[in-house]
């Protein structure tokens, strides 16, 4: 009774908008599901229509800096932010290596922003499950704007559609050209190209990079801009930000934020089935005790992987067959 007293108290600092509560609730959404699941049902309701800015790239193109800046930017025109860094995972403890918190020097320090670096925990799609949670979180707590960091860009890394209004794909002269950004993988799903680092150069990287955007049919009619920043020194902060103003009217307009709401939503959902449905199989049918001699066998060779994966489903389907046939 007293950790539910605890919770209920935590999650009342929390509405109040009491940042020692939001760290702590965000670690217990993390690491325990069952107060994950009471957190939040007790915080539905509670939205405050954050908007959420995805910013990915490859790795060393300033994303943090040019995060730093914006976040920066947005606290002096009057708004919170929040910000969700996914960091490479350690391969000993799991956790996050927190490089990011480095190079936010100035958003650490600012009262109006709040940081928080996730590991990536091996997902291959750029953002760790806890992410989408966080978010919530954020929405919560009433953080006018969440900017999530993935780790870098890659073929997979797209996850970040699912769950942002505006994507900035931040580039710099040192890619070499635009076939190095859409081999990435992410050309299709950026709202807004920046090439950072503009001092080093960019002025051929613009050119290819519009020519490829020439060609390419608009997205509902959004033809995504090409930004240049040097984000070090805070240059072109105004001109993103008010084309990250430009595509959220822009989405507003068409009906397309409506419809990104849900898309987010139904990721989220998505994501939470397969899990508790996994986790529900695994525990009824001892799949674990399975796992471990399945292992062996394919560890010694008298087994395939394909063939290890149907031995564990195939009780499983042979269950559900017979409830299928009424027995």
């Amino acid at each position: 009774m007293k950790e539910l007293d605890d919770l209920d108290e935590l999650i009342q600092r929390f509405l109040n908008q009491d940042k020692y509560a939001l760290a702590r609730v965000i670690t217990l959404v993390e690491n325990d599901p069952e107060a994950a699941r009471t957190i939040l049902r007790n915080l539905h309701g509670y939205s405050h229509g954050s908007y959420i800015i995805g910013v990915t790239g490859s790795s060393g193109a300033g994303k943090s800096t040019l995060i730093n800046g914006l976040a920066g930017f947005l606290t002096e025109n009057g708004y919170t932010v929040g910000v969700i860094s996914v960091d490479p995972s350690s391969p000993l403890s799991g956790g996050a290596f927190l490089g990011d918190r480095i190079r936010m020097r100035e958003s650490i320090l600012n009262p109006k922003v709040y940081i928080r670096s996730v590991a990536s925990k091996g997902n291959t799609g750029g953002l760790a499950s806890a992410v989408y949670d966080i978010s919530v979180l954020y929405d919560a707590f009433g953080l006018d704007y969440i900017l999530i960091e993935t780790v870098g860009a890659g073929q997979s890394e797209t996850d970040i559609f699912n769950l942002s209004y505006t994507i900035i794909l931040v580039t710099d002269p040192s890619i070499g050209d635009s076939v190095q950004v859409q081999k990435a993988g992410i050309l299709e799903i950026a709202d807004i190209f920046v090439i950072n680092k503009s001092d080093l150069g960019g002025d051929f990287l613009k050119v290819n990079l519009n020519m490829m955007l020439e060609s390419a049919p608009s997205i509902n009619g959004w033809y995504p801009p090409i930004i240049r920043t040097i984000a070090t020194e805070n240059e072109g902060i105004t001109e993103l930000f008010q084309a990250i103003q430009a595509h959220a009217k822009h989405l507003e307009k068409s009906g397309k934020l409506d419809e990104k709401k849900q898309e987010n939503i139904r990721h989220r959902l998505q994501a939470i089935l397969e899990s508790s449905l996994y986790q529900r199989i695994k525990d009824k049918f001892s799949i674990s005790a399975t796992l471990e001699q399945v292992l062996k066998d394919i560890l010694s060779g008298s087994k395939d992987i394909y063939s290890a994966a149907d031995e564990i489903l195939q009780p499983i389907v042979n269950k559900f067959e017979k409830i299928d046939n009424g027995n």
